[in-house]
C-alpha cells in the first residue's frame, strides 16, 4: 500500500479545517511540505550520491563529508556545537549522529530528513516555491510509528538490543548499524541535540534510515502497512497520507499564514538568501553560456 492522496476539499477554508482534523484524530503527527507533489521522501544526501556505486564508497563519501565539514566549520559554530562535533573522537554511542544533525542544520548533505511537529510549518514548505506545480504536505502518525518501531528493534527482524550501549538496558548505538556495510535497513525519529533557535521555531525532528539509498516514504509507509503488533494506540482508519496542495491556492495560503505570524523570519528560514543564491547563480549560468558560445 502506498501514500494515498488527499484532495478531498474545495477550498483553503477545508484544507485548513483537514489539517485541525488530523491533529486532533491522531495527536502526535508528524508533518513534512514539499513545494511539489512530485519529489520523493529522499534525504538531500541520496539526492546526490549515485545509487549504483558500491555501498561501501558511498558510506566513505558520507565520512569524508562528516570529516570534512568538522574540519571546516570549527570557527563559525559556538562550543556547544563544536562539543557534538569533536565527540566523534570519543568512543561514545551516537557521536556521528550528532555530527549529523548539526550538518543538517547549516544545510550539508546528510541522510536526515526534516519533519515538524506543527502542520502550519508544513503547509508554508509546501506552498514556499514552485507556484506552477502542486505541493504535498506528508504525514504520520508519531505514536503509532515509534510503538512499531520500538518492537521491531525488539525482534530479530532488526534485532537492534546487540547495539545497546551499555548491553541491554543502554541505548541503541546507531552509529555501529548505520555506518556498516552490513547495517540493517531500519527508520526511527531522532530529535536535534542541540536547542537551534530555528529547530524550535519550526518545531523539528527528523527521521534517519539505517542504510543509504532508501527513500524514506517507502520505509515509512512499511511501518504501517506491516505491522508486528495489533494497532491500539491512536487507532484510525488512515494514519498516514499525502494532501496535495493546489498550485493556485500557494499565494493565498501563504498570506494566510503570515496574519498567523507564519513567514520566513518568524520561522528562522533564509528566504532573501535563496533569491540572492539564485540571482548570482543564474548570472554565472548565462555568462558561462555565452563563453561556450563564443
Amino acid at each position: 500500500m502506498s501514500w494515498k492522496d488527499n484532495t478531498n476539499f474545495n477550498n483553503i477554508n477545508d484544507l485548513f479545517k483537514q489539517l485541525l482534523d488530523i491533529c486532533e484524530k491522531n495527536k502526535l503527527v508528524a508533518f513534512r511540505g514539499q513545494a511539489d507533489k512530485d519529489w520523493l521522501l529522499q534525504t538531500s544526501l541520496d539526492r546526490i550520491l549515485d545509487s549504483k556505486i558500491d555501498y561501501s564508497i558511498r558510506l566513505a563519501e558520507e565520512s569524508a563529508l562528516i570529516e570534512k565539514f568538522c574540519v571546516l566549520v570549527r570557527e563559525y559554530v559556538d562550543s556547544l556545537e563544536r562539543n557534538f562535533l569533536y565527540r566523534r573522537l570519543e568512543n561514545l554511542p551516537n557521536v556521528l549522529m550528532s555530527s549529523l544533525a548539526v550538518m543538517q542544520h547549516y544545510h550539508a548533505p546528510t541522510r536526515l530528513l526534516d519533519w515538524t511537529s506543527s502542520p502550519w510549518v508544513a503547509l508554508y514548505f509546501a506552498a514556499i516555491d514552485h507556484h506552477d506545480k502542486p505541493g504535498a504536505i506528508w504525514w504520520f502518525n508519531q505514536t503509532s510509528f515509534e510503538v512499531e518501531v520500538r518492537e521491531r528493534w525488539k525482534s530479530e527482524i532488526h534485532n537492534m538490543d546487540r547495539y545497546r550501549l551499555p548491553p541491554k538496558i543502554g541505548q541503541v548505538n546507531l552509529d555501529a548499524t548505520a555506518f556498516s556495510t552490513d547495517g540493517r535497513c531500519w527508520i526511527t525519529k531522532l530529535h536535534y541535540p542541540i536547542p537551534f533557535h530555528r529547530i524550535e521555531v519550526q518545531q523539528g525532528f527528523f527521521t534517519v534510515a539505517g542504510r543509504l539509498g532508501f527513500e524514506h516514504g517507502e520505509l515509512i509507509a512499511n511501518i504501517f502497512d506491516h505491522r508486528t503488533i495489533s494497532e491500539e494506540v491512536g487507532q484510525v482508519e488512515n494514519q498516514y497520507s499525502r494532501i496535495i496542495i493546489p498550485s493556485l491556492w500557494k499565494q493565498e495560503i501563504l498570506d494566510r499564514l503570515r496574519n498567523m505570524c507564519i513567514y520566513s523570519k518568524s520561522l528562522d528560514y533564509p528566504g532573501a538568501d535563496i533569491v540572492g543564491n539564485y540571482l548570482t547563480n543564474a548570472l554565472k549560468h548565462t555568462y558561462r553560456n555565452a563563453n561556450k558560445v563564443s
